[in-house]
Order: structure tokens, then C-alpha cells, then sequence
């Protein structure tokens, strides 16, 4: 059955489609990297190697032009093989009878789908799908940039005229066209204006359907959207904003759910298809009936025959005519002015192709049952004998053009990433005198660091000032209910601890949070002074020059994190974990002073008994008005005994807790950095490399040749590798 073959071919379709979006992302990737290393070879090189990155870029140029073609195939054959149906196309030139074979095919008559033997009938692409449910038509618009780009640019470029960049540029006047004397295509391009022309002059009538939603309308009113003329043979120019009309129907002899037939663009030179022709060929058919209805006369394959197979041919090389490219003979049986003789002529001679032959069909399109039996019918054993194998050496033939391109790059790349290995000119003796210098002067700069953290960093006076000035702000406006409010709390609540309990609460915390914010800030800000000293002493401005300048300009701790990030862990254990210790040092109330402090909170607590009792001395139902200002007062009162003794055990107690924690920090800084064992060589191993950044003045060159040369081994590996993985993927389907 023709219907469950159908449904085969499109499940085993849709299995593939994701493994060939990954082989188009990868395609797509490994054109970003070969466009990258030409862009690279127009710029600065390695020193020496003008030869090795010139000899690059001319190889993976022709490599380049066969990539961007396999890329563009496996988008087609992507957007193929997503399709919800198998498509047939059907093709033809004006009055061959191509109106008159969609009617036979699929039970529509003239009132949808009308024919002539005078003007062209349909302008818009029309597609018209096998439905047992539905007997409608969709007509989908373009949208403003689609019609610009699709419609419009086609006539301007054949013409050499500058493009308009809008719609309301084309709407104003056109570009005079002068016909070049000397050129074989006067006629044609003459023909091209003239079809621009009109065009332009109908635009103002369809223009406001661009960029409209797409509308449902019933069959019998198709025709008002898709033809070129009326019955009367006035012009209709609708047709000129449709990019496709979607027709259901149930076609009359056969059950071919999940097939459609597409009423391909016409192929008369003037309108200017050939690009919407080649896309439906590339993307949107599996299959193209090509309509020819020789004359009684005389007839003969001519050139448009050719360009329209060549067309089809060049549109997926990868597929043999034979597989998809019927060309169907209209036959004449009118009496003598029949054309019999000469469809058994070309029967007999059929176009002479340089692949494997079209299939050649004869048929009369107007009579239903010759269509019926000796195309559509054979058409569709074709398919279903055919398809899936057309599908699989489809997908083979754009598979086997990657080992090709991959064969290509290892030759012409791999060489070059060994040329490319960065070379080792440098100076040792005079890195190792500069080392030595940077360590003892690391060391000496940490000892003196040291020196005046105890002698001259003075903390305890500044610290004692802040926690005063930090308790007077903390007893200015503290949340304590008014007594009105306390007494309305009473009457929600029901009883006088569900009122004060949790306003102790709120003010601990209150106080808590008050500390830490204020505090913070002040030890913030002397931490942050001391990681100065520390920066500037522990390395000197040119080691900054390893990160990048926003991060150079960030404050001392965040700067500490990003040099933090340059050193590898693994291969420097010490120096990561010194730098560790600085960014996890904790200099803050909550851990230093609060566990501590919270011993003075007792008054703020629920559980304490001397408080319940002063609270609620004498309260009762009768005198709630009373108690509530007694609770009042407590709170305040209680709230500003429990920040006179935090004061107190801050600047009484604790006042040097500070200054012995940040000499802990800088001795310890000092041990680390410069005194533990095996320390001096993971210094050396770490600058070594950073050397050109460091001592930019004496190694800079060298180190922009290395990065240099660096950068393009990491470009050629990157481009090797992308290539091997969509080599490995696209094997996997074969």
C-alpha cells in the first residue's frame, strides 16, 4: 500500500534529522574555523612562518568551496527529510497542460484550479495535499522582508539595477532600465523589465496583505488568490502577495495520505523563478513531473527543455535523474491536429543528458483514467519502489565527500601545526636573574609588610570610635511598638506574651543585623587596605599584567580570585592554596565578634524569667492601657542596656581582636608566599611561561611570537578535530 509506504519513508526520514542537524552544525562550525585561520593569515604571523601560513590559506580555499557546498546540501537534505509529507512536483512551462494534470490528479475543477490556452492561469505556488477530513485552502503571505527579498531582488539583480532597502523605496518610482546593444539577452532582459514593471504598478493594490496572517478560505474562492486573471480576463494581482496556498482535498482514485502535489513556479525566463525554482528542487520535492506538449508541427528537445534538467540535475547532484525526474508528454487527440508522431519521436530520442535518463511518461491530461494509469499511478509505484533507497544513496553520496575534505586538512594542516611549535629563544641567564631579584624582593617586601602591620597599622583606636559612633546609631529610632499599637496587638493576640514575645525577638535581631551591616563596612575597608599593601608588595605592577585590565582595575580581593584563576592547581598546589587562604579569609562581625557579643543580648531573650517578670508586673485585662506603655518603656529600656554592653564588650574586650587577625593574616601570607618549602620553585614553573607579560620589556617579543604560534596550533587542532567528528557522524549513517 502506497499510504503505509509513505508513512515508512517519513518515520525513517525523521529519525535521521537529528543526526543531521549535529553533521550541519559541524559543517557549520568547521566553516567558522577555516574562514578564522584565513583571516588569520591576512594579519600578523609568526615570525618565519610568512610561507607556512601563505601555503594555508591557498589549500583550504578550494577545500572551503567544497565545504560551503556540502553544508548547503545538508541543510536541504535536513529541511528534506523534516517534511510531514512526501512532495511531488509538477513543472511546466505556460499552456502545457500543467493546470489540466493537478485537476485529473487531485478531482479539482476550474472553479479551483483553472486552466487556458491563452495567458498563464496561476501565479502563486500552490500546494495541494491528500485530506480524508478537510476541504479547504490556506493561503499563506510573505512577509514584507520575504517579498523584498525573494520577489523584488531576483528582476533588480538580473538587470543590474541597485536594490531598493525597503518597500516604500520600491514603491516610488523605478530605475530607468537602458537595453545594453551588445549582449545576446536584449530581448530577454527587455521582457524582465517589462514583467518588473508590472509588478510595480499592481503593487499598491496587494501590499497590505504582506506580512498578513495566514487565511483559511473556503475552495471555490482559491482562485481569487492564486490566478493571474478572472474569467473575464481581468487582471488579478492577490496572487502576487501569496507565497503558497495550501489546498486539501481528497483526491478521487487513490488513498495517498501524507502525499502532496506541488504546483511548482512557472518557467518562463521573463518572471524571474530560477532561484524559487531551485529551492523547491533542493528542499521541498521528491519527485518532479515536468510537463511538455510537443507540437503538432514539429517539435524537438530545445534549449529551455535543457536549462529546466539542468536545473533539476544541478539542484541535487547527489540523486540520479532516473530516480526523481519524470517527463510527462501531453498528448494531442484532436482529430489532425494531433501530436502523436511527434511524442513517438521524442519517445525515441530522448534528451541527451550527461547522467542517467529522466523517465519519459506520454499521457493525454485530459482525459482522467490516461493520467490516472499512465502517470499518476506510475509515479507512485516509483515512489514506493524507489524512495527509501534514493533517501539512503542520497545521504551516502554527501557522506563520502567528507573524507575527502578531511584528507585534505590532515595534509595540508597537520605539517603546519608541527612548523608552527613554538620555539624556546630565551635568554635563561637572564630569566634567572630576574626571578631572583622578584623572589627576593617578595621576600623582603613581606618581611617589611609584616614589620608594619605591627608597628604602624593602627586598628584598635579606629575600631573602638566605629563601634561608638555604630551603638549611637543603633539607639536612635529603634522598632519598638508605640503603646497604641502594643495595645491594639493585645486585643488581636488574646493575652500579653504573644505581644512582647516576639518584639524581643525582633529587636536581637534588629541589633544583630545592625552590627554586622555597619561593621562590616568599616573592617571591609581595612581589610581591603592591608590586601593593598599586600598587592603591592607581594607582586610587583608587572605580574598584574597576566590579567585582563578590567580585571587589573578591580578591588584587591577580586583581583587576588583572577590571578587565583592563572595558576594552575594542580601544577602549582602551594601558590593555588596561598591564594586561597587570602580569598577565603573571613574578616567579619559574624566571625569574629558575634558568637561572642550575643552573651550580652540575655535582656532581648524569652526565656529569660527577670524580664517576663518586669514586662509584665501588674498587667491584667483591667489596665491593658497601662501595661501597654509599661512594655513600651521596658523594651526601650531593655534594648538600650543590651547596646550599652555590646558596646562595652566590643571596645573593652575585643578592640585588638582585629589588628591580631589581620597580623595573622600577613605573617601567614608571609610563610606561604615566600618561606615554605619548594615554594621558589613553583614561582619559577608559574612565571616562566608568563615571562613576555611580566618582563614585557625584556621577553615581550619572544612571548608574542609563542602566543602567536600558540594560536594558530590551537586554530589547526580545533578545525582537525571538528572535521574528524562530522567525519565519525556522518559514517554513522551510512
Amino acid at each position: 500500500m502506497i499510504q503505509e509506504t509513505i508513512a515508512e519513508v517519513l518515520g525513517k526520514r525523521q529519525q535521521k534529522v537529528p543526526k543531521l542537524d549535529r553533521v550541519y552544525q559541524g559543517l557549520s562550525e568547521l566553516e567558522t574555523q577555516l574562514d578564522a585561520l584565513q583571516q588569520m593569515a591576512s594579519q600578523e604571523v609568526p615570525k618565519d612562518t610568512g610561507h607556512i601560513t601563505a601555503d594555508i590559506s591557498n589549500k583550504i580555499n578550494a577545500v572551503q568551496e567544497d565545504l560551503t557546498h556540502l553544508t548547503h546540501s545538508v541543510s536541504n537534505v535536513t529541511k528534506r527529510f523534516s517534511r510531514k509529507v512526501i512532495n511531488i512536483g509538477v513543472a511546466g512551462s505556460a499552456r502545457q497542460g500543467k493546470s489540466t494534470l493537478l485537476q485529473q490528479i487531485s478531482g479539482l475543477t476550474d472553479k479551483e484550479i483553472p486552466t487556458s490556452s491563452d495567458l498563464p492561469c496561476t501565479g502563486a505556488k500552490s500546494k495541494i495535499y491528500h485530506s480524508e477530513v478537510r476541504a479547504n485552502a490556506e493561503v499563506v503571505f510573505y512577509f514584507k522582508q520575504e517579498f523584498l527579498t525573494e520577489i523584488v531582488y531576483p528582476y533588480f539583480d538580473r538587470l543590474a539595477l541597485p536594490r531598493p532597502y525597503s518597500l516604500d523605496k520600491f514603491g516610488q518610482a523605478l530605475p530607468e532600465f537602458v537595453v545594453p546593444d551588445n549582449t545576446d539577452e536584449r530581448n530577454l532582459k527587455s521582457a524582465i523589465y517589462q514583467e518588473l514593471e508590472r509588478i510595480h504598478r499592481a503593487f499598491p493594490s496587494f501590499k497590505e496583505l504582506l506580512s498578513q496572517p495566514a487565511e483559511t478560505v473556503e475552495l471555490d474562492h482559491i482562485r481569487d488568490y492564486v490566478t493571474q486573471h478572472d474569467d473575464d480576463g481581468n487582471i488579478r494581482t492577490k496572487y502576487l502577495a501569496v507565497k503558497t496556498a495550501n489546498i486539501y482535498t481528497k483526491f478521487p482514485n487513490h488513498d495517498v495520505t501524507g502525499l502532496c502535489l506541488v504546483d511548482l513556479p512557472g518557467l518562463e525566463a521573463a518572471q524571474g523563478h530560477e532561484k524559487k525554482l531551485v529551492a523547491s528542487f533542493e528542499q521541498e520535492v521528491d519527485a518532479v513531473i515536468l510537463l511538455k506538449k510537443p507540437s503538432p508541427e514539429g517539435d524537438n528537445w530545445i534549449s529551455d527543455d535543457f536549462k529546466v534538467i539542468d536545473l533539476i540535475n544541478d539542484a541535487v547532484r547527489e540523486i540520479e535523474l532516473s530516480n526523481w525526474l519524470f517527463i510527462l508528454l501531453n498528448e494531442l487527440k484532436l482529430g489532425d491536429n494531433n501530436n502523436e508522431k511527434m511524442i513517438h519521436r521524442l519517445m525515441e530520442n530522448p534528451p541527451k543528458t550527461y547522467s542517467s535518463k529522466p523517465i519519459l511518461l506520454k499521457a493525454n491530461c485530459i482525459d482522467a483514467s490516461e493520467v490516472d494509469e499512465q502517470v499518476f499511478s506510475v509515479v507512485l509505484k516509483h515512489v514506493e519502489r524507489n524512495l527509501q533507497s534514493t533517501d539512503r544513496q542520497y545521504v551516502s553520496a554527501l557522506a563520502h565527500k567528507m573524507p575527502t575534505i578531511l584528507d585534505t586538512l590532515n595534509s595540508v594542516l597537520k605539517p603546519a601545526y608541527d612548523s608552527l611549535k613554538p620555539g624556546e629563544n630565551v635568554n635563561m641567564e637572564e630569566y634567572w636573574f630576574l626571578f631572583s631579584k622578584f623572589m627576593k624582593d617578595l621576600r623582603g617586601e613581606l618581611e617589611q609588610l609584616v614589620r608594619w602591620v605591627q608597628e604602624e597599622f593602627t586598628f584598635e583606636e579606629g575600631f573602638k570610635q566605629t563601634v561608638y559612633e555604630v551603638c549611637d546609631m543603633a539607639q536612635q529610632d529603634p522598632p519598638i511598638p508605640t503603646p497604641d499599637e502594643l495595645k491594639n496587638q493585645y486585643w488581636q493576640q488574646g493575652g500579653w506574651p504573644a505581644v512582647w514575645q516576639p518584639q524581643l525577638n525582633q529587636l536581637r535581631a534588629y541589633i544583630t543585623q545592625y552590627l554586622a551591616k555597619h561593621l562590616d563596612t568599616y573592617l571591609k575597608e581595612r581589610v581591603d587596605e592591608v590586601l593593598r599593601r599586600v598587592l603591592a608588595r607581594m607582586f610587583p605592577h608587572s605580574l598584574q599584567n597576566v590579567l585582563e585590565q578590567e580585571e587589573a582595575d578591580a578591588d584587591p580581593r577580586n583581583i587576588i580570585i583572577a590571578l587565583q584563576k592563572v595558576v594552575d592547581k594542580v601544577k602549582y598546589p602551594q601558590l593555588h592554596d596561598s591564594f586561597e587562604y587570602i580569598v577565603k579569609f573571613d574578616f567579619s562581625y559574624h566571625s569574629l565578634f558575634h558568637f561572642r557579643v550575643r552573651r550580652e543580648m540575655w535582656r532581648l531573650d524569652t526565656y529569660e524569667t527577670e524580664t517576663m517578670a518586669e514586662l509584665m508586673h501588674g498587667g491584667t485585662a483591667k489596665n491593658v492601657k497601662e501595661t501597654a506603655a509599661q512594655i513600651n518603656n521596658g523594651l526601650d529600656q531593655f534594648y538600650k542596656e543590651t547596646v550599652y554592653d555590646v558596646r562595652k564588650k566590643l571596645s573593652e574586650e575585643m578592640q585588638t581582636d582585629p589588628g591580631d587577625a589581620i597580623f595573622a593574616l600577613v605573617e601567614e601570607l608571609k610563610d606561604r608566599l615566600a618561606r615554605a618549602s619548594g615554594i621558589e620553585d613553583e614561582w619559577r614553573q608559574f612565571l616562566y611561561p608568563l615571562r613576555g607579560q611580566v618582563w614585557a620589556d625584556k621577553f615581550g617579543a619572544i612571548a608574542q611570537d609563542i602566543a602567536l604560534r600558540t594560536q594558530w596550533q590551537n586554530a589547526i587542532d580545533e578545525a582537525i578535530k571538528t572535521a574528524k567528528q562530522v567525519h565519525e557522524d556522518f559514517s554513522g549513517m551510512v
